[in-house]
């Protein structure tokens, strides 16, 4: 299912965001060899209608072009209804302009992405010069979604040159810490994303809960942590949104 954005007059009063509103953005840093289990249970996810889109990553960006099991599994995520968003990196504005348009330009091609997700964005508004003519070739080839990962909250601009922005990416001791509304500017709920590692046991409700209050209506969280916690979906994730009943609105299921 494809993402709606809104670009809200001011006048207009932003939404209020409820735990049930939200709806997963998944970092999805797994290869299909490694876990055919957990790819199956992406797909059934988005089914449930919980999926808005998943970030797919081979190694830092699109891989090698002879993968040979890459391309079957983003065509079994894409058929069961799962919108793919390549993985390209950006070292916050310090990697060269050309290898960043050459993954965009890999994923688009080879893959067909739906959009595109730029890792370690900067967020200082000194770095706009770069970004701004990467997001413009984005979408002159085709990319649908452009998504922002600062992992803070950036300068408006960057808020308006993204479609998305993940405005927090941190371990669950400081999300903890999220006790005030901290919402940026006018940007709707469906375009501000929350990433949470290091979730411990019982934490999911209350991680659910603030990303709600944050104004922020995409999360993902995982119990995992250390180098790479992108790695699959969490048991005890999915047992809150069973039970907060998240994503019966869009679901496909009969």
């Amino acid at each position: 299912m494809k993402l709606r954005f809104s670009r809200r007059q001011p006048a207009e009063p932003l939404p209020a965001v409820r735990p049930a509103d939200l709806r997963l953005a998944v970092p999805w840093y797994l290869h299909p060899a490694e876990n055919p289990e957990q790819w199956a249970e992406l797909m059934r996810q988005a089914q449930a209608g919980r999926i808005a889109f998943a970030v797919v990553n081979v190694a830092n960006g699109p891989g090698l072009a002879d993968d040979p099991y890459y391309p079957g599994g983003l065509d079994a995520l894409r058929q069961g209804g799962v919108p793919l968003h390549g993985y390209v990196d950006t070292d916050y504005g310090a990697r060269p302009s050309a290898q960043v348009l050459e993954d965009i330009s890999v994923w688009k091609e080879r893959y067909d992405v739906e959009g595109v997700m730029f890792d370690r964005v900067s967020a200082d508004p000194a770095n706009l010069g770069y970004y701004k003519p990467i997001a413009a070739f984005a979408r002159q080839i085709g990319v649908e979604v452009l998504v922002g990962n600062p992992g803070v909250i950036p300068h408006q601009d960057y808020l308006e040159t993204f479609d998305v922005c993940c405005v927090f990416e941190n371990v669950d001791t400081v999300h903890r810490r999220l006790t005030t509304m901290r919402r940026p500017g006018d940007i709707p709920p469906e375009r501000l994303w929350h990433l949470v590692y290091d979730v411990p046991p019982g934490g999911f409700e209350s991680v659910l809960e603030r990303t709600a209050s944050q104004g922020a209506a995409l999360v993902f969280a995982t119990d995992r942590g250390g180098a790479n916690p992108w790695c699959g979906l969490s048991a005890e994730l999915l047992h809150e949104m069973d039970r907060l009943g998240i994503g019966a609105r869009h679901s496909t299921r009969a």
